[in-house]
């Protein structure tokens, strides 16, 4: 593992230029040239920008799929929901009990000005 090894098809003088050299471990490795790690950071964040768009994608049309069924079953639970009805059954099981008190005072010019108190109670039937 630690010794140069060719690939098949090459000879030592005639290998291809371009192509990587296998390293030793004794031998320093250099950082890679600035313009192909920029290549390869911004295939990595393009890659996760792609990712991170789709997902936000499917979560939007999952809300919409959700929300599309959530008000479905609120329209269909109003059509079938007989207002009348359910207001007369909370009513009846009710007891409002008002008191008013209406006293009439006079002013200094000798008009009589209402004064009105109230009092209110509910009381489960």
């Amino acid at each position: 593992m630690g010794q140069h090894s060719e690939r098949p098809g090459q000879t030592g003088a005639g290998a291809d230029s371009a192509a990587p050299e296998a390293v030793n471990d004794e031998e320093a490795t250099s950082p890679r040239p600035a313009d192909e790690r920029g290549e390869r950071d911004h295939s990595l964040s393009d890659f996760v920008r792609r990712a991170v768009s789709a997902g936000v994608g499917v979560a939007a049309r999952s809300k919409d799929d959700i929300m599309r069924a959530a008000a479905g079953e609120m329209r269909a639970w109003l059509e079938h929901l007989n207002l009348d009805d359910e207001l007369a059954k909370v009513l009846t099981k009710l007891v409002v009990e008002v008191k008013t008190e209406i006293r009439f005072r006079p002013k200094e010019d000798g008009k009589l000005v209402p004064e009105a108190t109230s009092d209110y109670k509910v009381k489960p039937g």
